[in-house]
């Protein structure tokens, strides 16, 4: 563990990165070591956005009357 942390606080200039980035945008990569080199830009495809979905003409209708509910009335039994 101590090795990683050593090689993370001091990075020897001998490592060779394969995937390095170039992070300020240069166009070189491993910059002051004997590794340095240019690197092409590959532009990423971007997916095309989706047509808008068209929109079917939605029917207008005349608004419904709202009726309260029809009370019911319970008949009680009493024995006389």
């Amino acid at each position: 563990m101590f090795d990683k942390l050593k090689k993370w606080l001091f990075p020897t200039q001998e490592e060779f990165k394969y995937n390095a980035l170039d992070r300020d945008g240069d166009g070189l990569v491993q910059e002051g070591t004997p590794f340095e080199r240019k690197v092409t830009v590959v532009k990423k495809t971007t997916k095309k956005a989706a047509a808008p979905k068209k929109k079917t003409p939605v029917k207008k209708t005349a608004p419904v009357k709202k009726t309260a509910p029809k009370k019911t009335v319970k008949k009680s039994t009493k024995k006389k």
